[in-house]
């Protein structure tokens, strides 16, 4: 898929996670672009299969896992 294929969704998520300085939750990508956890969830998985972003799954201190998106810099 090409870049002019990539959804203004898409592009909202690769524009926040270009800007942070550190890898977001799937909640944090969600408030910042504001769209819900679950459609944030998609496109991250979308921009994931097309290599735009990587992903870490991180558990805290209670046993719960998250997992946290950055962009891949080209």
């Amino acid at each position: 898929m090409r870049e002019g294929h990539l959804s203004a969704v898409d592009k909202l998520i690769l524009n926040v996670l270009d800007k942070s300085k550190r890898p977001l939750s799937t909640y944090q990508i969600g408030k910042r672009t504001k769209v819900s956890w679950s459609t944030a969830n998609t496109h991250c998985y979308k921009l994931k299969a097309l290599g735009k972003v990587d992903m870490e799954v991180v558990n805290n201190h209670l046993g719960q896992s998250k997992m946290l998106w950055r962009i891949i810099k080209p």
